[in-house]
């Protein structure tokens, strides 16, 4: 049965699971260390203060226990990028290609508080074809590419900067 919800500290553990696959296995990270499950607390706990979605989803057909997660952090760290977040979609290897990620996407999306976030950007290597087709179907449009700006496994890879803007917050109008 297919679950989406908030991410509980109970879901770090198998979070951190999942990212370090890909820290281990590829360039969708440029972390050269996978994260502590510390450290997914740590995320999950800023990401409530700031009213930020951190969602995970979980699907019993599939698999037992959290199959991806999504969330968004902040972007670039400075006060002037407020209204700006990145955001972050990672599955577990048996969980892609099932329309999954597009539908955690999508509930991340919704549940960003317009009030205070107006854009989101994906930083996402230019050897991950699948996530940015992702985001476009998401409507996000590609913003610019730097190449070969991320070392890892001994040789460098550029990015893609895709951005959705969300519009003015009411507040600003």
């Amino acid at each position: 049965m297919f679950t989406m919800r908030d991410a509980t500290a109970d879901d770090c553990a198998a979070v951190a699971d999942i990212y370090r696959h890909y820290v281990e296995t590829s360039t969708a990270s440029f972390d050269h260390d996978a994260p502590e499950v510390a450290t997914w607390r740590e995320r999950l706990s800023s990401c409530r203060s700031r009213g930020l979605p951190f969602l995970v989803v979980e699907d019993s057909d599939i698999a037992p226990g959290v199959l991806g997660f999504s969330r968004l952090g902040p972007y670039r760290g400075k006060s002037g990028w407020s209204f700006t977040a990145e955001n972050s979609i990672y599955l577990r290897p048996e969980a892609a290609g099932r329309g999954i990620g597009a539908r955690l996407l999508r509930a991340t999306i919704d549940a960003i508080d317009p009030a205070r976030i107006r854009h989101v950007m994906a930083v996402i290597s230019e050897e991950a074809p699948g996530s940015i087709a992702l985001h476009a179907k998401a409507g996000f449009v590609e913003a610019g590419r730097t190449p070969s700006v991320g070392y890892k496994f001994g040789r460098w890879v550029g990015v893609v900067y895709m951005h959705l803007d969300l519009g003015v917050p009411p507040h600003h109008r």
